[in-house]
């Protein structure tokens, strides 16, 4: 008994040493991170030429208030290079969303995975299409067939909350008719 205790417990102090020890999750790759402004994010974007950042005419501006998408394609500038096509979007001149996509020619799907193991732990969640990781501020998600992507979890969170739209009246009472089928 006292055996099977003291192994019990040894697997449960390695299993904390291991979080412990495990990295806090990034804002970002590259120096590009989540909450800079737009002008610190084009900066950033034109100091690192692997993300193939042409200037101004890579920001386009989207349907909404004070939304901006980067949209960078690095596939003709840097063939060799790890990095395809990657999306920078803000909100409120801040951003808020990173999605990286990978070259399956210099990187595979699982060596990413488990490079991310390694430095940040086990993800909090695991499917065959998707592993996130995720604290408070950041969710982190390497994204089949091979996509990393960052979210600022707080602007996240106020964008849908602003996207429910409230029922008219019409809506409401058809909905009532419909389920007193």
């Amino acid at each position: 008994m006292k055996k099977a205790f003291f192994l019990l417990s040894f697997f449960a102090l390695a299993a904390l040493s291991f979080e412990a020890f495990a990295e806090a999750l990034p804002k970002g790759y590259g120096g590009v991170e989540l909450g800079m402004s737009l002008d610190q994010a084009k900066q950033a974007l034109k100091s690192k030429s692997d993300f193939g950042y042409n200037g101004d005419r890579d920001v386009s501006l989207l349907p909404g208030d004070a939304r901006v998408l980067i949209e960078t394609d690095s596939r003709n500038t840097q063939r060799h290079g790890f990095l395809t096509q990657c999306w920078f979007q803000f909100y409120q001149e801040n951003l808020y969303s990173i999605i990286i996509n990978l070259n399956p020619e210099r990187v595979d799907h699982y060596s990413v995975y488990t490079a991310l193991v390694k430095k940040y732990g086990e993800p909090n969640d695991f499917s065959p299409e998707r592993s996130v990781w995720k604290n408070d501020s950041v969710t982190m998600s390497l994204e089949r067939p091979l996509s990393l992507k960052y979210t600022d979890n707080k602007t996240l969170e106020d964008l849908s909350q602003k996207s429910l739209v409230q029922k008219n009246g019409w809506e409401v009472t058809r909905e009532m008719f419909l389920n007193e089928l």
